[in-house]
């Protein structure tokens, strides 16, 4: 709390809070602490003592289902569509009513949401930074609504005013994960590109001083780029970016001053090529580090989500049983017969783990290769007692032979 307190301190800091806070909020959802029907478990506390109760969840089912988010995208778009066909002239006089009528339908969109939001549980919404944030363009969004424009002198705050309509189109960053992440990193790369933009600033204000002693020279120079430190520094942001540099190194080329392509070419392998290069490095790196911890939140959420729905499908299935067993008297192998009649062919069924993991699936194949290598040595002990039995009854044949032959002989003789 107190460092939620210092980071709130500055406007800047404010923002920052925001940004993370909502992505804390958005990002980790806590699929355990949900019912049946999605609900967090102290929105469904909150719930039980509610004395509008059917209203309540009503309206609850209503926010929390997707086709209520692209409800309001979809009016974010036509939103979008209207604002950007108003800024044609004719179009908007011939049908200035028309606008102004969908201009009042969208807001009361908006506000219903606002209001659905802040009614199902105001705690939540508020703890959410991109909550805030919507209801902050809401309130902005009003402001041209209340206004008095009758006077001629208000008329040009009131176009600056109306021109704030726009931001309605920020509340996408709400409804889209991707975009948060997106947002996140960029406001947690702000620490070191102000590093980076600072090295910048004074390299430029450097070579500004330098550019406007030797090029700024009113009769000589070239006073419209380097006259002063303010176009000196204009003048090296076109070479930092690398537009245009050539017609202004052209014009320093056509007023002698040929030396100028040193300091031209040092400014900008210095600007462009390390510190440009530099900011745009830190920006991409840090986006890749948060893609990737936003794959890994969607993977944890979806593992959780898996867990959620196998716990529901247990527990629907134990009280069946349950049920089953309840309602019947005979034996069990009865029993189970009902209970596979009363399963359908899209049930799901929840296998044990133990029967299902990797490490149970390794170790039972590397028994079968143990088996198998086992097998292998039995059937080679075989082999070799039968080539061993084989010897013995071929010895004992000969012996019996040559026993037969000797006793011919002697009843030859005889």
């Amino acid at each position: 709390m107190e460092k939620n307190a210092d980071v709130k301190e500055s406007g800047s800091g404010y923002f920052r809070f925001i940004i993370e806070k909502g992505a804390n909020q958005t990002a980790l959802r806590r699929f355990s602490d949900r019912d049946a029907v999605g609900r967090s478990a102290a929105t469904a506390a909150g719930s039980n003592v509610r004395k509008d109760t059917e209203f309540y969840d009503y309206i609850a089912n209503i926010t929390e289902k997707t086709l209520f988010d692209g409800m309001i995208m979809v009016t974010i778009m036509l939103n979008a569509l209207f604002v950007a066909l108003e800024t044609d002239y004719d179009l908007k006089y011939k049908l200035f009513g028309f606008f102004a009528i969908a201009d009042e339908f969208f807001m009361a969109i908006y506000t219903m949401e606002f209001l659905m939001k802040v009614y199902v549980d105001p705690g939540v919404y508020w703890e959410n930074g991109y909550n805030v944030f919507d209801a902050i363009i809401l309130v902005i969004s009003f402001v041209p609504m209340f206004a008095d424009g009758g006077d001629s002198s208000a008329m040009g705050t009131m176009r600056i005013v109306r021109s704030f309509r726009s931001l309605r189109l920020l509340k996408t960053v709400s409804l889209i994960r991707g975009l948060q992440a997106l947002v996140v990193a960029l406001f947690k790369t702000m620490k070191s590109v102000v590093y980076v933009l600072c090295l910048m600033f004074l390299l430029m204000f450097i070579f500004a001083i330098i550019g406007y002693y030797y090029f700024g020279d009113p009769n000589t120079g070239d006073p419209d780029n380097w006259g002063d430190l303010g176009c000196a520094l204009f003048t090296l942001f076109s070479l930092v970016t690398v537009d245009g540099w050539t017609d202004l190194q052209q014009n320093l080329d056509a007023l002698g001053m040929n030396s100028s392509r040193i300091f031209t070419i040092v400014f900008i392998l210095l600007g462009y090529f390390i510190f440009f290069n530099m900011f745009v490095g830190v920006v991409i790196k840090e986006i890749q580090h948060e893609t990737k911890r936003f794959e890994n939140e969607v993977k944890r959420e979806r593992e959780a989500s898996l867990i959620q729905k196998k716990r529901a499908i247990i527990q629907r299935q134990k009280s069946e049983i349950k049920t089953l067993i309840q309602s019947q008297t005979g034996n069990f192998t009865k029993l189970m017969e009902q209970f596979k009649k009363s399963m359908r062919h899209t049930d799901y069924t929840v296998v044990e783990d133990r029967s299902s993991s990797m490490s149970f699936i390794g170790i039972y194949l590397t028994t079968l290769d143990h088996q198998d290598t086992t097998t292998n040595k039995l059937q080679q002990l075989y082999s070799e007692a039968i080539l061993i039995l084989s010897d013995l009854l071929e010895e004992d044949l000969i012996e019996m032979e040559q026993k037969a032959l000797r006793e011919r002989n002697i009843k030859m003789r005889a």
